[in-house]
Order: C-alpha cells, then structure tokens, then sequence
C-alpha cells in the first residue's frame, strides 16, 4: 500500500449489507448477544463495542487510518481538541509533577491550568513561547511535560 492511498484501504469490516463504504454509526450504545458477553465486554475480557463514548466502528476506523498514516502503533480520537488535551494530562500527569506551557494557549487550557491543576497538586509553568531559554530555565527535577502550542504536546519520559 501507498501512502496516497494507505487511508481509504483502511476500512471497517463490511456488514451483512455490503455496503461500499463505511456505515455510519450514530447509535449510542451496542447490543449483546447474551449477559455472559455484556460482562466479559465490560470486563475487558473480550473485545466489542460497548459504548459509542467508549468505542465505535467509526472511531475505530479513523483511529487505524491516522496510525497508518503517522507510522505508529495506535492512535486515539477524541470528541475535541480540548478533550485531547485534557486526556493528555491525565494520560501523563499526576499529583506532584510539573508541566511547562507556552503562555499563548486556548483559554480552555488555562483554565485546566489554574482551576484544575491546584486540585490534583499539579503545578505548571507559563513561558515565553519563542524563547528557548525560558524553557530551559523552568525545567524542574518533576516536569513530567511541554505544552507548546495545543496538538504539540512533549511527555518528558527520561528523568532529568
């Protein structure tokens, strides 16, 4: 496969109404085949969609497409940019660690930063966004990540 092509290869399983294209699916929530599989599903001990806030065909679909086309393993969608944002935070941050932000940030996140972070004992840095020294200068033995702009999210994985 192409990379000019490598998305549309990249399809839902047909259903049984062979279709040629990926259905949409606006349902909320999925069906069991019995209550044994609706627990293993909610278990984690067997596969399915469940939720659509949780997993969906089309989710799915477009989670596989962009890991193709970034190269990677995985990838994950989200409803928003600030839902992205936000599960990145909590994806890699817990009480006690430091995160280092550009000042020039979406209200949102500053939000999360000032209302937020003082109640799970994260702290934070604003900086100059263009300045590298400011950057440098506020690292911390705990800064755990960067913040540049939105979408450009740094997790610090070696310690300093």
């Amino acid at each position: 496969m192409k990379f000019e092509t490598l998305a549309i290869r990249i399809q839902t399983a047909l259903t049984q109404q062979r279709e040629h294209s990926t259905p949409m699916f606006p349902t909320s929530s999925f069906v069991f085949d019995d209550a044994e599989q609706m627990r293993a599903m909610f278990a984690d001990e067997q596969s399915g969609n469940i939720y659509s806030r949780f997993t969906n065909p089309n989710s799915i679909e477009l989670e596989n497409k962009m890991a193709a086309l970034e190269n990677t393993d995985d990838a994950v969608s989200t409803a928003s940019g600030m839902s992205a944002i936000f599960n990145s935070f909590m994806a890699f941050l817990k009480a006690g660690d430091h995160l280092i932000s550009s000042r020039a940030v979406f209200g949102a996140t500053h939000t999360i930063f000032t209302q937020f972070f003082p109640n799970w004992n994260i702290d934070f840095t604003l900086v100059d966004p263009v300045d590298q020294d400011t950057w440098q200068k506020a690292i911390r033995p705990n800064t755990k990540m960067f913040l540049w702009r939105p979408l450009q999210i740094r997790v610090w994985i070696s310690s300093i």
